[in-house]
């Protein structure tokens, strides 16, 4: 892999007494794509949550080379990390669009305009919703909205968690191919996912975290072709695609 857009280096996340990440040491080279894979309770989100700076963490947290691991969590968006939590957190009674300017909060009123064509560029199904209120949309809008109002922030490095969770097949393939066109546009990726067969798919490198820890880190493809690990521990991971 190329030079570490995102380094971590023996982090652990507690719970009071409850370890829930254990020393885990991963990276993210810039310009890729690396999954995280796991069973619920494996410490997927905790993790993303402790690089966001959301939960406190010990451990080293490089991006882009500075340490962030002590910055709070405004200061890492500004930074350009940016998290797309696995409940979406949107808000259901501003529109599609005010819910995409929002994203760009901090930006020139120009450079939101420039982020928003880029955002309904990526999905035009939210053009298509722009005036339409975030509540009434289906789960898989709802889901391009979330990844649309993070990008609106020009992030150099989108983690997601649980990007196909509740979606149809179908659209989990579509939300899959943005990941790649958002990958083949300069922005790094990190992404959480129990659907082990689509994630090595689109990714380059992949973990396997298992109650807390790291037990197998890898090219995507050759943990793809690792039969047992797939099937025995990561079960089949929903539809290929």
């Amino acid at each position: 892999m190329s030079s570490p857009h995102l380094q971590l280096h023996r982090v652990s996340v507690s719970y009071g007494r409850t370890q829930a990440v254990n020393e885990v040491s991963l990276e993210v080279p810039r310009g890729a794509l690396v999954t995280i894979l796991g069973a619920n309770g494996a410490g997927k989100s905790t993790l993303l949550n402790a690089i966001m700076g959301v939960l406190p963490a010990k451990g080293s947290i490089r991006f882009g080379g500075r340490a962030i691991e002590h910055l709070p969590l405004e200061t890492r968006v500004a930074c350009r990390l940016s998290l797309v939590p696995e409940k979406r957190e949107l808000f259901p009674d501003l529109t599609v669009e005010d819910n995409l300017r929002l994203g760009g909060f901090r930006r020139r009123r120009a450079e939101r305009d420039k982020s928003l064509d880029e955002a309904y560029a990526q999905f035009p199904r939210l053009k298509e919703r722009q005036r339409q209120l975030a509540g009434t949309l289906s789960g898989g809008e709802r889901q391009m909205l979330a990844m649309g109002r993070a990008i609106m922030s020009h992030p150099e490095l989108l983690m997601l968690d649980e990007p196909s969770l509740g979606l149809a097949p179908r659209i989990v393939e579509e939300v899959f191919q943005r990941l790649v066109s958002l990958r083949q546009s300069g922005v790094s990726i990190l992404l959480v996912e129990q659907n082990a067969r689509a994630a090595l798919q689109v990714a380059d490198y992949a973990y396997v975290l298992e109650l807390g820890t790291i037990t197998k880190p890898g090219p995507a493809a050759e943990i793809a072709n690792d039969e047992r690990l797939i099937e025995s521990y990561l079960g089949l991971g929903g539809t290929e695609y």
